[in-house]
């Protein structure tokens, strides 16, 4: 969601646009950036069983153009762009609080109001359109960040890196205490076969097969999701947007060697590794446990990592402005991103599930 794509107005207190003047276009455009980027590994939830993108050969075949349309999305997309997305989000709390506060109004009251809105429409596109929502998770993050928006540059990274490390955290307890995983398995007694052909069947069904295998996963999203690693990741880089915000890095006010660094470290470092730790899955033919985890935790940390080159990228061709046809249509996404984040549901669900055009698989 583009947190300033809503605001509360001074007289009505009603919810609407942010516009004008109160806009920053580089966050736009990077808003746009992510939302876009998002869907690159989102289309693939939309289009195959659940565990796909993480493991390809699940389901279908990765032969050919399959194996190079997965190569690049794992290692150009897959929780690259999320990442920059919570940083807008978080670097949009500042945002917002600060001009609520010029304007001699209540940030507190503002933004709580706002992430109840939020948690509402997560609510309603979980359950009603698609399961792999993100609103939820953000309102609740978004509630717990806001408590921190006034703390300093220092505070917020270190804070949000300790949060970030919930994830694996709450991995090496679920290992330490194996008895918790069976109390969590949405499928309880299924073998792997059988809950591929249960989400096949599902999803390439009517819209009411759809809701009651998306009914499980979001509500096993919503819970066991939130507090493996939605919640820890989620209100973890809003804390580390507000800090980039605050030290002016989000709005390209740093020298150019600060973004030549992110650049350097998203691409030059994070990138091969991530490659590395692919060809090591494909090598193993994606079977091996202790791989699967070695690449869940590079994806986690690497890829907030590219996700900061990446911005760095975009900073660095906006910082004279971003006027070209490229940087206005990205602002555009980036102005009605919750818009646009709900009408990719709405298209995708529309293409890949039965009761549209039944592309599922």
């Amino acid at each position: 969601m583009a947190e300033s794509e809503l605001r509360v107005s001074e007289g009505s207190r009603a919810v609407g646009p942010v516009v004008g003047a109160e806009r920053i276009q580089v966050l736009d455009v990077l808003r746009g950036v992510a939302i876009l980027g998002i869907l690159i590994t989102n289309i693939q939830h939309f289009s195959m069983v659940a565990g796909a993108v993480r493991i390809p050969t699940l389901f279908g075949d990765l032969q050919g153009p399959n194996f190079w349309v997965y190569a690049v999305s794992f290692n150009l997309a897959l929780q690259k762009f999320l990442p920059l997305f919570s940083i807008l989000f978080g670097a949009g709390i500042v945002l917002g609080a600060e001009r609520r506060e010029a304007a001699a109004g209540s940030p507190s009251g503002f933004h709580y109001r706002r992430m109840v809105i939020l948690l509402l429409i997560g609510l309603i596109h979980a359950y009603l359109v698609w399961y792999g929502d993100i609103l939820f998770t953000y309102a609740l993050a978004g509630a717990v960040a806001f408590l921190f928006w006034r703390r300093s540059p220092r505070f917020l990274f270190t804070a949000g890196v300790l949060l970030v490390a919930g994830f694996p955290v709450m991995r090496f307890l679920l290992f330490a205490v194996p008895e918790i995983f069976p109390q969590l398995h949405l499928f309880p007694g299924m073998t792997m076969e059988e809950i591929v052909a249960a989400d096949v069947e599902a999803f390439r069904g009517g819209w009411v097969e759809n809701f009651r295998m998306r009914r499980g996963y979001a509500l096993e999203d919503q819970t066991v999701g939130l507090m493996m690693h939605g919640f820890w990741k989620a209100s973890g880089l809003m804390l580390v947007g507000m800090g980039l915000f605050k030290t002016r890095v989000l709005t390209g006010g740093v020298g150019r060697g600060v973004y030549w660094i992110l650049i350097g470290l998203g691409m030059g470092v994070a990138l091969p590794i991530t490659f590395g730790v692919f060809w090591l899955s494909y090598s193993t033919g994606w079977q091996s446990f202790w791989v699967r985890e070695l690449s869940n935790q590079v994806i986690h940390w690497l890829g907030i990592v590219q996700s900061l080159g990446y911005m760095g990228i975009v900073l660095l061709v906006c910082r004279g402005g971003c006027r070209s046809w490229m940087g206005r249509a990205l602002a555009a996404v980036g102005r009605m991103a919750l818009s646009n984040y709900l009408l990719q549901s709405l298209l995708c669900t529309f293409v890949f599930y039965g009761f549209g055009l039944g592309l599922y698989g």
